[in-house]
């Protein structure tokens, strides 16, 4: 029976095979540099006859020299209408970024803001393999930095948003007032996926009967989500994820990077406990590591949610 049929068809395959890996990976730099924004209403969460709230969420720039795309993208984000700014960390992507962030954030100052930083504002990333998100310890990372002191300028950005008059709410709690003369309770921690997280005191405006609590953590853990449910959050804000980064159609998520479920890196979601519920929106972030510079079926993505009530 003659072979070179067979080989021939195997030849075949193994050419489309490598076509539509070749075509993939070109489509993982687009997508990348595809940036844009998430609208989403939450129901539920304020009370009966309140006017809507609308929170732009900001998280994982991730900047490094290269990418004025994405600071021309987020300076464009002040056309939005929107009360409040919540910005997620992980800013950085090189020591070189700050005054990239500096530049991409400054439109946006003008609104009342709150922040709480990532790994990625106190430590640079390093040099690996970009498959290596797929497979990446948790406790690795966490091992890795602990042993080393902050390289990246996290001072400088606390007093670029400081300044600005944005609430620091690494393992702190605060309030800001809307326009409209509605008072908002905040509470943050720090990083939870380096262990930098701590779990601070209420204070008044979060036990007030009226307000409205709205936590912010960069990586969403259980542990810290349960917590801030049994604090009483109404809502949740976090990054960290990416989205998974690199997702399967039809599928979704391969990684979390986190203890959160695959299905919930990206996108609102309620985050229930035995206590009660908050609405969780965990944003898929603009940026990557340089050394992992890939998306696929993920865009870089900010988020405009809007609270409402029932």
């Amino acid at each position: 029976m003659p072979k070179k049929p067979v080989l021939t068809r195997l030849r075949y395959a193994t050419a489309v095979v490598a076509a539509t890996a070749m075509a993939g990976l070109a489509w993982t730099q687009v997508e990348r540099r595809w940036p844009t924004v998430r609208h989403v209403d939450a129901h539920g969460v304020l009370p009966t006859g309140s006017a809507p709230v609308r929170v732009l969420h900001v998280s994982d720039l991730h900047l490094f020299p290269g990418q004025d795309f994405l600071v021309d993208f987020v300076r464009s984000l002040a056309e939005l209408e929107f009360d409040f700014v919540v910005s997620t960390g992980d800013n950085f992507g090189s020591t070189r970024g700050l005054p990239m962030l500096r530049r991409a954030y400054e439109p946006l100052l003008g609104h009342p803001g709150a922040f709480v930083f990532g790994s990625n504002d106190y430590y640079s990333p390093q040099p690996k393999p970009w498959h290596s998100y797929l497979v990446g310890s948790r406790r690795h990372a966490f091992n890795r930095v602990s042993r080393t002191k902050p390289d990246l300028p996290w001072q400088e950005l606390e007093a670029f948003f400081h300044n600005a008059g944005w609430v620091n709410l690494n393992n702190r709690a605060g309030h800001v007032q809307l326009e409209d003369g509605r008072t908002l309770a905040l509470m943050g921690v720090d990083d939870p996926h380096i262990h930098r997280d701590r779990m601070p005191v209420p204070n008044a405006d979060w036990n007030s009967p009226e307000a409205l609590r709205i936590g912010l953590l960069h990586a969403p853990y259980q542990r810290v989500l349960n917590e801030f449910v049994h604090l009483g959050a109404q809502a949740l804000f976090a990054g960290h994820t990416h989205g998974g980064q690199l997702r399967v159609p039809g599928v979704g998520a391969i990684v979390s990077n986190c203890d959160v479920p695959r299905s919930m890196v990206r996108g609102l979601h309620r985050w229930h406990t035995a206590e009660g519920a908050a609405v969780l929106n965990v944003s898929a972030g603009l940026g990557t590591s340089m050394y992992a510079p890939v998306r696929f079926a993920c865009r870089p993505e900010v988020s405009l949610v809007t609270l409402h009530s029932a």
